[in-house]
């Protein structure tokens, strides 16, 4: 028994120890040793005065009196030390009440107000300090600006005193250098002028802030009159001299000094000279070749680009050595030649448009952008940049605009007459009969589409030089146009048509080359036109690159190899049926033995390898050669599995026959994909492909080579190979094997027996989209066939997807579905509740159904 633990009030060392129990005062010892260590162990007892327990008690925190109790008399025999416990308790609390006091006291004295005051007076004196130090400061700075208040009065009057001096000392400069030009203006000696109007300007520019000044601003008005003046006499010089070719003799070296006056007044006065020189030149250009002149008509310009070589030619050989070389007075005229052309050129543009040839405005514009090119490298600037240079301008928003770019909204002729040309080019592509004859078209693609794409090349790049705006983006509306109508009018056209009636079972070879001749060159178009639309995104301004797109059109050109290759799998179609009709023909009912492949086989086999070998040969991209295997497995797969259907009944023998039938087409399907003679491996994904549609094919059969009798075996066996409960996948199995009603009820009833207590059964399998009624719906139409897109993979072509079992409603028209539970009706409690009882309750509803309103015929 442990005893309680419980701490001795304080004592002295020297005082005797209570008349305990020695456990007791062993733990009262113990606690009182650790009491006088530095961090004082409070016991239970400890807590639970502290925890205020002792006050209330009421569970709401601290330590429940019950649970101190129990620590401190923890059995009976320790009940005999509850009155020490209760004095030790007094103790405890008085110990405890006189702690309280003595902190209550120490809180009381450090709040004394008295206190307080203390320390506000210390912080009071401390911000008086601070005060005070910061007026000394304040003081301080004073009197050492009032010390050095005579030393920088001393640096001011100094730098004011050298500032004088200096401006005196330029202005005299100013003055004399005013009085050389003066004098030098008047004796005509220009290049000693064009020194001397550098010196003063230069000088000018210092006294701009001076001009309040009378005798500075008296010197800048006389050097703006001399300025004047010295313009004046160089302009007079020039136009005397230009005047006839008697005054300028030997005056070339005194224009090219006056040139430097010029230089040195700045650009306002050499602009003036130079509009002054280049309207001189271009007088008779703009007298001959004005807008309403014979010689101005756009079947002239190339005169005029000539009229100005020579022009050219005239400066450069007798004027050019006046001006500066960094003037550039030949690219000056070069601009206002341009000017003047382009303003007159849209006058006669507007005044034309409506006679405007298509031919006249291509070589207009062809000699116009030479003549741009021409000029940009013989001053090896930009054409932009020269126009800049002009002189002349009609102030225009265009500027700097291109001659060329006034024949831009005319452009429309252009695109038109592309437009003509193609719709005379497709006239021949549309009328003349598809030849593919090795001999005659020795190409893999239809040479029409390679005409079509080359002059497509040639506009555009010819439309590229023209502009690359609004006229580029028409003609990407043009080819959109008739890449629509290729692959419309000439590829589409060109397919087999759904009129054949031949029952030969040989192979159109003619319409199949075709087939493949369109694939093929729907594959190129598909190819060029993607390159067509990248090379019309670089060409075209980026302005307008956001609407040419040929998306809508490449779209359609792989319709079209989408309509091809249906196109081939309709040739097939034709050229197998009669294998098919003779398979449906064949007594499979009263077949007796089993011997080897029927003859229908061989003769599938030969119409499938010739139509495939057709295509290989055919077809370049041997991707499309691998997608036609793929299909025509599904196709041919389908046809097998709807004459089986039509076929029954179909005995035991009769269902092995067609097994073996079965094994042998497959072979032959699953060598389909490579060509004979090719040492490779059959690759993976086809055999695997072409096994998985035989296999459903095959399990039906080998359920219709199952005896019903034993009706049990059977439907053991059944349930082995098809582990589904649908009611009427069964009867469809019973249908094909034509099993006669009254069998039917008794394999029905262990059916629904067996199927009711079962687990792990599927509600449908392949069975249940097997058409049981295939001779409405033939293959022959891309609906019916499921063949509307080739291009989709191959189990789109399901075999037993032919006759919308799936959609089968409950008990409608006297038939429909004796599972109802399962197709017709939805289960109750969900998809996985409702319980073995519901199940089995609803295949009794469908099993009385069948029996009371008449079941499917043994042609349902």
């Amino acid at each position: 028994m442990a005893a309680p633990t419980i701490a001795l009030p304080p004592s002295n060392p020297g005082d005797p120890l209570p008349d305990l129990p020695q456990e007791l005062l062993l733990t009262l010892l113990t606690k009182r040793a650790a009491s006088d260590g530095p961090e004082k162990e409070r016991d239970a007892l400890d807590a639970f005065v502290l925890s205020g327990a002792a006050n209330g008690g009421d569970g709401n925190g601290g330590v429940q009196v019950e649970d101190v109790l129990n620590e401190l008399l923890p059995d009976e025999a320790s009940l005999a030390h509850a009155p020490m416990v209760g004095l030790l308790l007094r103790i405890k609390i008085q110990a405890i009440r006189e702690e309280v006091e003595a902190l209550t006291a120490l809180l009381e004295r450090d709040q004394d107000p008295r206190g307080m005051g203390e320390l506000q007076e210390l912080i009071g004196d401390l911000l008086a300090q601070v005060t005070a130090i910061r007026d000394a400061a304040t003081e301080s700075e004073v009197v050492v600006r009032h010390i050095t208040r005579d030393i920088q009065s001393l640096d001011l009057a100094k730098r004011n005193l050298v500032a004088s001096m200096n401006a005196l000392k330029r202005f005299q400069m100013l003055v004399n250098a005013f009085d050389q030009l003066t004098r030098l203006a008047k004796s005509r000696r220009y290049r000693e002028t064009a020194q001397a109007l550098g010196a003063v300007k230069e000088l000018s520019s210092f006294f701009k802030t001076f001009s309040s000044v009378e005798r500075v601003a008296a010197v800048s008005r006389g050097v703006a009159e001399v300025q004047n003046v010295l313009k004046g006499q160089v302009m007079r010089e020039f136009e005397e001299a230009f005047a006839n070719e008697t005054a300028r003799a030997g005056k070339d070296a005194q224009l090219a000094d006056a040139c430097l006056v010029i230089d040195a007044l700045g650009d306002e006065a050499k602009n003036t000279l130079l509009k002054w020189y280049s309207l001189l030149l271009l007088r008779d250009y703009r007298r001959i070749f004005g807008a309403t002149s014979e010689a101005g008509q756009l079947d002239n310009i190339s005169r005029r680009f000539a009229w100005f070589r020579r022009i050219l030619r005239t400066h450069e050989e007798e004027n050019s050595a006046i001006f500066p070389e960094s003037w550039a007075v030949g690219a000056v005229l070069a601009g206002g030649f341009s000017e003047v052309t382009k303003n007159d050129l849209k006058s006669v543009l507007s005044k034309s448009s409506q006679s405007l040839n298509v031919g006249l405005l291509l070589e207009s514009i062809a000699q116009t952008a030479e003549f741009e090119r021409e000029t940009a490298r013989k001053f090896s600037l930009s054409f932009e940049n020269i126009l800049k240079l002009s002189q002349l301008s009609y102030g225009g928003p265009d500027a700097t605009a291109p001659i060329s770019s006034v024949f831009e909204p005319y452009l429309g002729i252009f695109v038109e007459a592309q437009d003509k040309t193609l719709a005379e080019m497709f006239q021949t592509f549309t009328s003349s009969r598809i030849s593919i004859s090795p001999t005659d078209n020795p190409s893999a693609v239809l040479p029409s589409s390679t005409e079509l794409f080359y002059f497509y090349r040639e506009a555009l790049e010819r439309c590229a030089k023209l502009s690359t705006r609004q006229a580029l983006l028409d003609l990407c509306k043009v080819y959109r146009k008739w890449l629509k109508t290729y692959a419309e009018d000439v590829l589409t056209a060109s397919l087999i048509k759904f009129d054949r009636k031949s029952t030969e079972g040989r192979p159109n070879m003619q319409e199949l080359q075709t087939a493949c001749l369109v694939l093929n060159t729907a594959e190129y178009c598909l190819e060029t036109a993607t390159q067509l639309e990248e090379r019309l995104h670089e060409r075209i301004h980026p302005d307008f690159r956001d609407r040419v797109s040929l998306e809508a059109e490449k779209e359609m050109f792989q319709s079209t190899t989408s309509a091809a290759l249906l196109a081939i799998l309709r040739e097939l179609e034709f050229t197998v049926e009669p294998c098919f009709a003779t398979m449906a023909r064949s007594p499979w009912k009263e077949a007796e033995y089993v011997s080897s492949e029927s003859a229908y086989v061989a003769e599938l086999a030969r119409a499938l390898n010739t139509v495939i070998g057709a295509v290989r040969e055919g077809v370049e991209q041997k991707k499309y050669v691998r997608s036609t295997c793929d299909k025509v497995v599904g196709l041919v797969l389908a046809k097998f599995t709807q004459t089986i259907v039509k076929c029954r009944p179909i005995s035991q023998t009769g269902a092995e026959q067609i097994l073996l039938d079965l094994q042998a087409l497959k072979n032959c399907l699953m060598h389909l994909v490579l060509a004979p003679g090719d040492p490779a491996p059959i690759p993976t994904s086809y055999s695997r492909y072409v096994t998985r549609n035989v296999q459903n094919i095959d399990t039906l059969l080998k359920i219709l080579m199952s005896p019903e009798d034993p009706p049990d075996d059977f439907v053991k066996h059944y349930l082995l190979l098809i582990p589904c409960q649908s009611f009427s996948d069964f009867q469809k199995v019973l249908d094909l094997k034509g099993v006669r009603r009254a069998e039917q009820n008794q394999l029905l009833d262990i059916f629904l027996a067996r199927t009711s207590t079962a687990s792990g059964l599927s509600d449908s399998s392949f069975l249940t989209t097997l058409d049981m009624d295939p001779a409405s719906k033939s293959l022959t139409s891309p609906s019916a066939s499921g063949l509307a897109s080739p291009t989709t993979a191959g189990s789109n072509l399901g075999l037993f997807g032919f006759g919308g079992a799936s959609s089968i409603t409950m008990l409608q028209s006297g038939g429909g579905s004796r599972d109802g539970s399962r197709v017709g009706t939805p289960i109750l409690g969900g998809r996985d509740g409702g319980g073995k009882e519901e199940r089995a309750f609803a295949r009794l509803g469908a099993r009385l159904g069948t029996r009371f309103f008449g079941g499917a015929s043994s042609h349902s």
